[in-house]
């Protein structure tokens, strides 16, 4: 009787209990050390259009590929905290704290509360989503969208209501103006409402036709920013950098979203494989479970890279960072049909400590460019007249927003140059020149900048920070004849 009366007990407030301790993990990795790295350029660009007027940050965006929600959201976060490394981050990671929440509740509708707290606990400790949380992109925005639209879809297959349906269009629309690859999420979802439409026995054409009906409805509201979209994608074609991805690629997709070490890609590639095998060897619920996640999952990655192989290279790892959910699913999935309690424990803590060196490492040293450092360096040596030079590889990217954002008051003094010819066309002086190299695709052509600085200066200094290199060049003495 003493026993029942515990684990009702335990039920009701003690999974509660251990819900808040994961979101309040998840918040605590989020925010630890969030403003003590340099912005890097997309994070610069970001907080560069977010703290102008909003007119006029709609019209820049539209040359980027980016859809604006993001951005219009930030805009009003920095009005209300400021434009400090810090407060541009923390909107990110209260995304990424909403997204524990969020899967947690998904969670506990279609699978209970006991995988619910693993699958939280396993994205509170991600590496890969700690990263993305820190980030002032819309990354963390993405995977709480995708979550709320996911969540919706299957409440709308159990029961429909037009709430949810409404919700459920919301929400998967706002996934469309949040990243280009919030296209994906619909896209996967439509290969479940095929999963859905095969065990609906009775009623599969009100459900198709309800399905279509949802689609349209997703497809009209993104109609607005379809021609920017369209226009911008264009633009993108002829000069984004990204290379095009091989088998190798899938498999360092993986590997992010695994925890980038050997302890979790193991712990977590068991766990995965066990709630695989033992969802699909169940019929009803369990299997259908198992298709979403896995439609979910690999959908996504196969579309992305089937897209960068035959057209033009959009793929990044980042990008399909909603895509990692259904991993943790599973493996929370294989964890909870564990028999013994001990083996259940033990493998949540093994996931868990697989963690904490990725994690150390990165909040040792970020994988981004040091611009704070850098500037602080050029403001310490710089002469009154010296000229500053940024290497731009593109016209899609403009570099000097990075260095506007730790130096506005020397921007008078910087140029942005292509190649050789920029350099031939600068006029001659007895300032010095400052030269900023970074974001570097095709190293001939710093090569070609450097030789043609190298006739009419001496190269006096280089400095290396992360992913940034700054020389300092003085003129040449004129050779008397």
């Amino acid at each position: 009787m003493e026993a029942g009366y515990l684990n009702k007990i335990w039920k009701e407030h003690g999974q509660m209990t251990m819900f808040w301790l994961v979101l309040g993990l998840a918040a605590w990795l989020r925010f630890q050390g969030i403003g003590s790295k340099s912005l890097w350029y997309d994070e610069a660009w970001s907080v560069a259009l977010a703290a102008i007027d909003l007119k006029t940050a709609m019209i820049l965006v539209k040359g980027q590929i980016y859809p604006p929600l993001y951005q219009i959201l930030l805009h009003f976060w920095l009005l209300l905290f400021g434009t400090s490394e810090t407060a541009a981050r923390s909107l990110s990671a209260v995304f990424g704290i909403a997204s524990v929440a969020a899967l947690y509740n998904l969670t506990v509708r279609i699978s209970g509360r006991r995988t619910a707290l693993v699958a939280a606990l396993i994205l509170a400790v991600s590496p890969f989503h700690v990263e993305y949380s820190q980030e002032a992109r819309g990354y963390s925005l993405l995977v709480l969208l995708s979550l709320l639209s996911y969540d919706l879809l299957l409440v709308w297959l159990k029961k429909h209501k037009w709430k949810t349906g409404t919700a459920y269009v919301v929400f998967t629309a706002l996934c469309l103006y949040t990243h280009p690859y919030g296209f994906l999420i619909p896209l996967s979802q439509s290969l479940i409402w095929g999963f859905h439409l095969i065990e609906e026995n009775k009623h599969q054409i009100k459900e198709l036709l309800w399905g279509l009906a949802l689609g349209s409805a997703i497809a009209l509201m993104f109609l607005p920013i379809l021609p920017v979209f369209l226009g911008a994608a264009a633009e993108v074609s002829r000069n984004f950098w990204i290379r095009h991805p091989d088998l190798w690629t899938i498999w360092d997709t993986l590997t992010a979203f695994m925890g980038q070490s050997l302890w979790s890609f193991i712990s977590l590639g068991l766990t995965v494989l066990l709630g695989t095998i033992s969802m699909l060897v169940y019929e009803g619920e369990h299997r259908f479970r198992a298709k979403i996640y896995l439609a979910w999952w690999w959908l996504p990655i196969l579309a992305a890279f089937s897209f960068s192989s035959l057209v033009f290279s959009v793929y990044q790892i980042k990008y399909l960072i909603f895509a990692s959910i259904p991993l943790y699913l599973l493996a929370a999935e294989g964890i909870a049909k564990m028999e013994h309690r001990t083996a259940r424990i033990i493998m949540v803590l093994l996931i868990a400590a697989s963690s904490v060196q990725p994690l150390s490492d990165y909040y040792r040293k970020p994988k981004i460019e040091e611009w704070r450092g850098t500037v602080n360096y050029l403001k310490s040596k710089q002469a009154p007249q010296d000229m500053v030079l940024i290497y731009q590889e593109n016209d899609y990217d403009d570099m000097s927003l990075a260095l506007s954002y730790y130096y506005p008051a020397g921007l008078s003094q910087v140029k942005e140059i292509e190649d050789a010819g920029d350099i031939k066309a600068i006029k001659r002086s007895k300032a010095g020149l400052w030269l900023i190299v970074t974001h570097v695709q095709h190293p001939d052509s710093v090569d070609l900048i450097k030789g043609q600085l190298n006739k009419r200066y001496r190269l006096m200094e280089e400095q290396k920070f992360a992913g940034i290199s700054l020389l300092r060049y003085l003129p040449r003495k004129p050779v008397r004849r």
